[in-house]
């Protein structure tokens, strides 16, 4: 679910997952870690990919919940970055 929302950012701000290792100072392996889980990326990251024109949804919350039924008991919150 993530992973897909990310695409169509780098799509839409047509740079490639080696850009954004660039950007992060990481390696790719990493990078693919923290698609696969989101909960993992830092507030800093996240914080250069909001300046780098990221418009991302993490619900990391969301994507550790089994169900969507229990995300939607959990009442997750959403972390917009604009």
């Amino acid at each position: 679910m993530f992973e897909r929302e990310f695409n169509v950012e780098l799509t839409r701000l047509k740079i490639k997952r080696y850009d954004v290792c660039e950007i992060l100072k990481c390696t790719m392996p990493t990078l693919k870690s923290r698609l696969k889980n989101p909960g993992k990326f830092t507030v800093n990251e996240i914080n250069i990919l909001k300046e780098y024109g990221f418009n991302v949804v993490l619900k990391s919350k969301l994507l550790e919940a089994r169900t969507l039924k229990q995300a939607k008991d959990l009442k997750l919150l959403e972390l917009r970055i604009k």
